[in-house]
C-alpha cells in the first residue's frame, strides 16, 4: 500500500558543509551537501537541486540530482573578497516546494593545509596512523611560520565522538599535529574539519569499522582524449576491494593532478555501495600532450595505488591573435621570381599549442606579385610556408586565412627595385659649348623595367675626342634619374660612353657635337694691312672672332667696332656669317691709328696702324 504523498519532495535537510570557512578565490575543502526526504522522512531519489552562490564566487554543478539516499551535492568555490559568503539549496519547478537551505561560509586570506592526512580507514576507539598534521598557509600557498595558533579537530559529519587531544598549537615553523586523535562510534564513515580562526578549515574522511582495503584500481575515465583546457568526457573513478577481492563502501579516495597541469573538481570522493569513487571532474592543462592524475587511499600501501589515469590533450581552435605570418627576407627586389620571401604560418590554438592539419590560405596587398600558396596544411610544429615575389618596388602586406579564421597579424615584405639593367637603361647626352657644362641625363632601370634610385655608384662616364675625360660623378636626382656634368673646352665631336656595372648603354658611346663659345676680345684677331698705297686704296681689314679658349667661332652676331684715329665715330663691320668680318676703309694720305673692339673691349693686338703713303711713294 503507498500511502498519500509518499516519495514527495517535502523537506531540504543540510547534511554538510554548513558553517565552513575557506580561502578566497579557492574551492571550500568539502563539498555542500543536502539531504531530500518527503513527509515521512524517507529519502526522495531524483530531484533536481538548484544551488546559488550568494556574494561572490562560483557553484559547480548549479544543479545535481539526489541519489538513491536523497543526497545531492556541489563544490563552492569562493570570490576574492574576505568575508560571509552565502549558498542556497532549492527544489524549483515542482507544485509545492519544500522551503531552500542556506549555508554560510566565511572566506579568509589564509587555510589550513593537511600536509599529513589521516588515514583512509581507522577502527572505533584507536588512535589514527598517521595522526593528522597540518601546515599553516598563506593564500598563495606559501607556508607561514607562526606559532601559537590554535587547531580544532571536529567531526562534521558522519556522528560518533573524538577521542584524544582534539586541539593543538602550531609551532614556530607554522606545523601543527596531533598526537592521539581517535575517532569513536558505529561503523561508517567521518568527515573530520580541521578550524582555527582566522584560517580556511582543512578536511578529510576517514572510514571507520569497514573492512582493510587491499587492492585499488581504475573503474572508468582512462586513455582519453580532450580539448586542452576542457574536462575530459568520462570521470575518472576507481574502485576499492579488500584482500578478498570483495568491494569496499565508505572508503574516501584522494585524487589529484600529477601532471599536464589543469584541475580537478571534487578530489576527495568516498566509495558507494559497488565500491567505486568517482571524481567530481578533470579539466586537462593548457598545452598539448600528456596529462595525468593519480588516485590513492591516504595513508594507505595498497595494491595498484596509486592509479594512474592518462589523457592526451588536443589543440584547441584556431586563435587568429595567437596565431603569427612571418617572411623572411623582410626585404626582396623585383625580380621575375628570382628574389622571393618565404611565407610561415603558424596555426596556434589560445593556450598558444601548435595546430597541425590545417589549410592555409595566402593574400598579398600590391600589383605584378607571384604568390605560392602553401603546398601543404600545417605540420606537426602548426606551420607552413608559402613564397612571394614581385615585379614592381613597394610594401606588400601579407595576411593569412587558416582553415577559415582569419590571423590578426599581418607580415609586410619590402621590395625594392633590382640592380640596374644596362639593357633597360638609357642616356641623352646633348650637343656642347665650350666653356659651358654638357650635363648629361640617365635613367636606370632595374630588368623589369622599374626606375632604380641609389645607385650613383654603378655608373661610369667617361669621355673621348675634342675633349678626353677619364671619368666623372653622376648625381642622383631620385625616381631613377641622374645627372653628370662636364665642361668641354674644345670644339668638335666628343664620345661619351656611359656603362652600368660594367655594361655600356645601348647607343653609347654618344656622340656629342661641342660647338665654340661666344667671342671672346682676348683671342679674337684682326689682319690689318701695316701699309696701303694710295693707289690701292681702300685698306681691307678682317676680323676672326675665337672663343676664350681659342675655337674658331663660326658663327656670325657678334658686335665687333673699328675705330679710325680715335674718331668719335665707329665702323660696323660685315658679318659675314661664318666667324670673321670685313670692313673696307677709305683713308687719305697718313699714318692711321685702327682701334677694333668686341663688346667695347679690344681685341687680341689693339690698336693696329695703318700707313698710307704719297702718291709714287710707295709702301
Amino acid at each position: 500500500m503507498v500511502l498519500p504523498n509518499h516519495g514527495q519532495p517535502s523537506q531540504i535537510v543540510v547534511v554538510r558543509g554548513d558553517s565552513l570557512s575557506g580561502t578566497i578565490g579557492e574551492p571550500l575543502g568539502d563539498s555542500l551537501v543536502v539531504r531530500v526526504v518527503d513527509g515521512f522522512g524517507d529519502p526522495v531519489a531524483g530531484s533536481e537541486v538548484t544551488w546559488t552562490a550568494e556574494g561572490g564566487g562560483t557553484v559547480s554543478p548549479p544543479t545535481s540530482v539526489t541519489s538513491s539516499d536523497g543526497r545531492a551535492g556541489t563544490q563552492r568555490v569562493l570570490g576574492a573578497d574576505i568575508g560571509t559568503y552565502g549558498t542556497t539549496a532549492a527544489l524549483l519547478g515542482i507544485e509545492t516546494p519544500p522551503d531552500p537551505v542556506r549555508f554560510t561560509t566565511l572566506g579568509v586570506a589564509a587555510r589550513l593545509a593537511l600536509s599529513v592526512a589521516p588515514p583512509a580507514t581507522a577502527s572505533t576507539g584507536v588512535p589514527l596512523s598517521p595522526q593528522p598534521v597540518l601546515q599553516l598557509k598563506d593564500a598563495s600557498g606559501n607556508d607561514i611560520a607562526r606559532e601559537g595558533v590554535v587547531v580544532t579537530a571536529q567531526i562534521s559529519a558522519g556522528g560518533g565522538t573524538l577521542d584524544g587531544g582534539t586541539t593543538s598549537s602550531s609551532d614556530a615553523a607554522g606545523r601543527v599535529a596531533f598526537v592521539d586523535l581517535a575517532i569513536r562510534g558505529s561503523p561508517g564513515t567521518r568527515s573530520l574539519i580541521f578550524a582555527a580562526d582566522g584560517f580556511a578549515s582543512a578536511t578529510a574522511s576517514v572510514a571507520v569499522g569497514v573492512g582493510a582495503p587491499g587492492a585499488i584500481e581504475a573503474a572508468a575515465g582512462s586513455d582519453q582524449e580532450a580539448e586542452v583546457g576542457k574536462a575530459v568526457a568520462t570521470r575518472p573513478a576507481v574502485v576499492v576491494r579488500d584482500e578478498d577481492g570483495n568491494v569496499l563502501e565508505g572508503i574516501p579516495v584522494t585524487f589529484k593532478v600529477a601532471g599536464g597541469g589543469g584541475s580537478l573538481d571534487g578530489a576527495n570522493p568516498v566509495t558507494g555501495s559497488d565500491g567505486v569513487a568517482t571524481a567530481g571532474g578533470w579539466t586537462l592543462g593548457q598545452k598539448v600532450g600528456a596529462n595525468t592524475l593519480e588516485a590513492s587511499l591516504s595513508g594507505l600501501d595498497v595494491s595498484g595505488s596509486p592509479v594512474v589515469f592518462t589523457a592526451t590533450g588536443t589543440p584547441g581552435s584556431v586563435s587568429a591573435g595567437k596565431s603569427k605570418v612571418s617572411a623572411a627576407p623582410e626585404t626582396i627586389t623585383a625580380s621575375g621570381g628570382s628574389s622571393k620571401s618565404t611565407i610561415t604560418v603558424t596555426a596556434r590554438d589560445g593556450f598558444d599549442n601548435p595546430i597541425p592539419g590545417l589549410d592555409v590560405t595566402l593574400s598579398a596587398t600590391g600589383p605584378g606579385n607571384t604568390l605560392t600558396q602553401p603546398a601543404a596544411p600545417t605540420g606537426s610544429n602548426g606551420s607552413t610556408t608559402g613564397v612571394l615575389s614581385a615585379t614592381t618596388p613597394g610594401n606588400r602586406l601579407v595576411s593569412a586565412t587558416i582553415g577559415g579564421t582569419g590571423v590578426t597579424q599581418t607580415a609586410t615584405i619590402a621590395v625594392s627595385a633590382g640592380a640596374p639593367s644596362a639593357s633597360r637603361s638609357s642616356a641623352t647626352v646633348p650637343n656642347g659649348t665650350a666653356g659651358k657644362a654638357t650635363t648629361i641625363e640617365m635613367r636606370l632601370r632595374d630588368a623589369q623595367g622599374n626606375d632604380v634610385s641609389g645607385q650613383a655608384g654603378a655608373i661610369a662616364l667617361s669621355v673621348s675626342g675634342a675633349n678626353s675625360r677619364n671619368s666623372f660623378s653622376p648625381s642622383d636626382q631620385g625616381g631613377g634619374r641622374y645627372t653628370a656634368a662636364y665642361t668641354p673646352e674644345k670644339a668638335g665631336t666628343d664620345q661619351v660612353q656611359v656603362k652600368v656595372s660594367g655594361t655600356a648603354l645601348s647607343g653609347s658611346p654618344f656622340a656629342s657635337v661641342v660647338e665654340a663659345g661666344d667671342a671672346a676680345p682676348a683671342t679674337s684677331r684682326a689682319v690689318v694691312p701695316a701699309c696701303v698705297e694710295f693707289r690701292n686704296l681702300p685698306a681691307t681689314i678682317t676680323i676672326t672672332a675665337f672663343d676664350e679658349f681659342g675655337n674658331l667661332v663660326k658663327r656670325g652676331g657678334d658686335d665687333f667696332r673699328i675705330r679710325v684715329n680715335q674718331g668719335s665715330s665707329t665702323i660696323t663691320p660685315t658679318d659675314n656669317g661664318d666667324g670673321t668680318y670685313t670692313a673696307r676703309l677709305d683713308l687719305s694720305v697718313g699714318v692711321f691709328r685702327i682701334d677694333i673692339t668686341l663688346d667695347g673691349t679690344p681685341i687680341k693686338g689693339n690698336a693696329f696702324q695703318i700707313v698710307v703713303p704719297f702718291p709714287f711713294a710707295g709702301c
